[in-house]
């Protein structure tokens, strides 16, 4: 099992690169995708596409289920914030844990993400190796793109055969964190379809409707079909409705 790598796929960019590094190192594993429920429609043919990849590339691909978002947020009654991002932990990392602990009782595989220190601030100082990574288990947690940047990660999904998807893995559309760019992605199918999500939550305790996105960060917009109108419009010409919002879970009159 010591030379098993459990890599951890979502079938984006990074993902992608990071499986033909291993295979240029002729290292062989598992690539392990959780699967979130809430994925764009069309990503399970990019996922398709990735897991015969990984076959080729010499790792075996798994596939773990998980309630699903819908399910997790209607249990929760609230959708993950920043800084309360229990989507991940419930849908990904639990999963995984659990997962590990049957594949691999004696935690001799090492664990791979494709974290780059160049994608944020925050990743700046991610380490490389990580002896006894909590969120993996106990096991050793190996960055192996930690230090690419995007021109060489570009570079082995060039030699991969894949493209450069223009925008972020697709496995949860929309993530809690999409910027304007991502909300833009939605057509009328997915956005009705949160809005039911959110009209079934209906309100907290003090009134305030349970939205996938605070209105806040994004000039007022309240609910996802205000919040895409938000980010369709050109910077600057966005006004909320007047008197309230138009989502139906404000009363609107004086």
């Amino acid at each position: 099992m010591s030379d098993t790598h459990v890599v951890f796929v979502s079938y984006g960019n990074d993902s992608i690169a990071m499986l033909q590094l291993l295979r240029e190192k002729e290292l062989t594993g598992v690539a392990l995708l959780s699967d979130t429920g809430w994925a764009a429609p069309w990503w399970e043919g990019r996922v398709q596409q990735g897991e015969a990849f990984a076959r080729d590339a010499g790792f075996e691909p798994v596939r773990l289920p998980s309630e699903g978002l819908v399910q997790l947020v209607t249990r929760k009654k609230g959708w993950p914030r920043q800084g309360m991002q229990f989507c991940t932990e419930e849908l990904k990392i639990k999963p995984a844990l659990a997962w590990l602990e049957t594949f691999d009782p004696d935690k001799e595989a090492v664990c791979c993400v494709g974290v780059r220190r160049e994608e944020s601030r925050a990743r700046q100082v991610f380490p490389e190796h990580t002896e006894d990574s909590p969120r993996h288990g106990g096991r050793l947690l190996w960055a192996p793109l930690v230090r690419h940047t995007r021109e060489e990660r570009d570079a082995l999904i060039q030699r991969s055969g894949f493209d450069v998807l223009p925008h972020r893995s697709m496995e949860c559309f929309p993530c809690v964190n999409s910027n304007r760019a991502d909300l833009r992605m939605l057509d009328e199918e997915r956005v009705a379809m949160i809005e039911g999500v959110e009209q079934r939550l209906g309100n907290t305790s003090e009134g305030k409707p349970r939205t996938m996105f605070r209105p806040y960060r994004h000039q007022g917009a309240t609910g996802i079909r205000e919040v895409w109108r938000w980010a369709t419009s050109e910077r600057g010409e966005y006004e909320p409705p007047r008197g309230g919002c138009d989502s139906g879970y404000c009363e609107t009159g004086d």
